[in-house]
């Protein structure tokens, strides 16, 4: 990316703080079409109004935008079978959407937005809200993170931490406390016992 356009992203993205609430799908795709008419108006790209909002749309409704690891929907498959599982995440409510069109909403207990919340992680608001939503108590949950600061949080409310280290997306830091590459290493950390 040029200076020119991070310059440009980066005053656009007051449209999509996830730190905000947004209630809706509606809400979302209006922050996403003022986003996209901020980054034309900076970069100069002469986008139709008309272009701006299939933009918008294609941004908030196409699923194919998103991505998951192939190895998300079989784990949890099979972890549902033996625990309760939330989602916590920063991200606006089409999430929730694409979600449910790659086939894993149903397998969460609970799922708890940024935007539900008006805060983001490592806010302790968060972990509450994911603690409320699925009726548990702190010491009974495992949280699972990429980044090291967000574990830390978890941690220090009550929780058992692991972060996340997968070789596709490394983190730039990792934390002192468990680290696992892979689900299937977790999986065998949950079989262990070594987190009870």
């Amino acid at each position: 990316y040029s200076a020119r356009y991070i310059s440009a992203s980066r005053t656009a993205s007051i449209w999509l703080d996830e730190s905000r609430k947004v209630d809706t799908l509606e809400e979302e795709r209006r922050l996403r079409g003022k986003y996209i008419e901020s980054l034309n108006l900076q970069m100069g790209w002469h986008m139709t109004t008309d272009e701006i909002a299939l933009l918008a749309d294609d941004f908030t409704y196409n699923a194919q935008r998103y991505g998951f690891f192939s190895d998300v929907k079989p784990w949890l498959t099979q972890w549902q079978k033996q625990y309760s599982l939330g989602l916590l995440s920063d991200a606006m409510p089409s999430i929730l959407i694409f979600l449910q069109q790659y086939g894993i909403r149903h397998l969460f207990n609970a799922a708890v937005l940024s935007t539900q919340v008006g805060a983001i992680k490592p806010d302790a608001r968060m972990y509450h809200a994911i603690l409320n939503a699925l009726d548990a108590r702190a010491s009974d949950c495992l949280f699972v993170d990429d980044r090291p600061f967000n574990v830390e949080i978890a941690c220090q409310l009550g929780m058992r931490g692991v972060q996340m280290s997968r070789a596709e997306f490394p983190p730039s830091l990792l934390w002192d406390g468990p680290v696992v590459y892979s689900f299937e290493e977790l999986n065998r950390l949950l079989d262990s016992g070594e987190l009870t």
